[in-house]
């Protein structure tokens, strides 16, 4: 798997960290032989971003776009948007660290990418083990 950081902010990225991290999820998760690009944008480009597939006119604080449709090895297997702004927000208001929280939301987009997902309560419970099982192991070592 290649990960492509794309920082299009001023904001300081932990890039080491979220290679490890992706790493970690690769190594358990076993995705396609292909590439994710993980992008930190600001709140306005998330807000169109959401508006444009989501119908939804606000910012929020990861997007995840699978695109794995007729993958062929060294492909794209999706992209994952951060909101640099909104991940400051919520690091302030859930007393962590920001670097901890981007790790977070890096986690918390590549699981979408494999397909898991939180809309119901079962499936929710399972992503947010998964997530503290790799931000603990990621944070750990």
């Amino acid at each position: 798997m290649r990960i492509e950081i794309v920082n299009k902010t001023k904001s300081s990225i932990p890039r080491q960290q979220l290679l490890k991290l992706c790493h970690l999820i690769e190594k358990e998760e076993r995705p396609p032989d292909s590439s994710i690009n993980i992008i930190f944008i600001g709140d306005q480009r998330m807000k169109r971003l959401n508006q444009d597939y989501r119908g939804i006119s606000k910012s929020t604080d990861v997007l995840s776009f699978n695109m794995d449709n007729g993958l062929r090895d060294g492909d794209v297997f999706g992209e994952i948007y951060i909101s640099t702004e909104m991940a400051a927000r919520y690091a302030k208001s859930d007393k962590m660290g920001r670097n901890e929280m981007v790790l977070k939301l890096c986690c918390h987009g590549y699981l979408h990418l494999l397909g898991y997902d939180h809309k119901r309560a079962k499936d929710r419970k399972a992503m947010e083990e998964k997530e503290e099982f790799y931000l603990k192991k990621a944070l750990r070592q």
